[in-house]
């Protein structure tokens, strides 16, 4: 079911998150991660580094105390609907919790990350658009584009079930060979996807030819994030909704054949995420103690 378990990774992801093992650890070094990621795209200078800081540790804080006990709550509802059986509607159900917890970040942070972006150099702009150019390169290897449509099954269906089994533990052998048969007959939209993922790009980066304007710039850049999928071709549109229902109902087949031990395992794996959750939503790191850091001298709306 990709609301279930896609879902429940876009939220790790979006936390900057890896297994459950190392959930806490990567938790509290995400303002690090983030620092390294934002300089990666757009090569800050050392005050816009210290700015993006300054914002950065302000939302982890909000994020931390008012988010998190919000996504155990939510993983623990989801874990009581896998413990009854999984359904379309559960995946239609946890598809809209993950969007709106999505749209609650974006609406808390907008203003913030509109300042920051408003702060860079046109230059810094084509340092973006290199790195999103290499990870490109990367990201259509990894999904294979232009090779065979065989071979871009293969691919697929590799990434099914490393996904699957990163919450029910490994799958037998007759598991894996109806997942991989499921995955197979899935519409195939490689290409249209990466295009997609261009065309996402091509637009953020327009969007900053409005940054110095941020009166302009902010509401368009919130409305951009709560949105960025309006102005999909019509075609693509329609064959998407068409893909996400064909592996929504895959996902529910696969979860529906797991055997007792692994749906044990699957909640066995929820349960860790909820319990780690809430234990870092009670930690006030020692940064925080100390007091929060201060803005760059020449910016005073911090």
């Amino acid at each position: 079911m990709p609301a279930t378990l896609r879902g429940l990774i876009l939220l790790l992801v979006l936390l900057g998150l890896g297994g459950c093992s190392t959930v806490k650890i990567a938790y509290n070094q995400a303002d690090h991660v983030a620092a390294w990621a934002a300089d990666d795209y757009f090569d800050l200078s050392s005050e816009q580094r210290q700015l993006f800081k300054v914002h950065f540790d302000r939302f982890h804080a909000w994020h931390r105390t008012t988010q998190l006990p919000d996504y155990a709550t939510l993983l623990e509802s989801a874990q009581q609907r896998v413990r009854a059986g999984v359904t379309p509607t559960d995946a239609e159900w946890l598809a809209q919790a993950v969007q709106a917890r999505f749209q609650t970040m974006v609406r808390h942070a907008y203003k913030d990350t509109a300042h920051l972006l408003s702060q860079l150099r046109d230059e810094q702009l084509h340092a973006a658009r290199k790195e999103f150019d290499e990870r490109n390169r990367k990201y259509a290897k990894e999904i294979g584009v232009g090779a065979s449509p065989d071979e871009q099954r293969r691919l697929r269906a590799r990434r099914h079930v490393e996904r699957i089994e990163q919450w029910t533990g490994p799958l037998d052998s007759a598991q894996e060979a109806k997942l991989r048969e499921l995955s197979r007959s899935l519409p195939l939209l490689t290409e249209q996807r990466f295009q997609e993922r261009v065309r996402r790009q091509n637009e953020f980066l327009a969007l900053l030819q409005q940054r110095k304007n941020t009166e302009v710039f902010a509401p368009r850049l919130r409305d951009w994030l709560l949105a960025w999928d309006r102005n999909r071709p019509a075609t693509y549109q329609t064959e998407h909704a068409q893909f996400m229902a064909a592996n929504m109902r895959m996902y529910v087949t696969m979860l529906n054949l797991l055997t007792p031990e692994q749906r044990q395992h699957m909640q066995s794996v929820m349960q860790r995420y909820q319990d780690n959750f809430r234990e870092l939503a009670a930690q006030v790191p020692a940064r925080q103690t100390a007091g929060q850091a201060q803005c760059p001298e020449s910016e005073s709306r911090c």
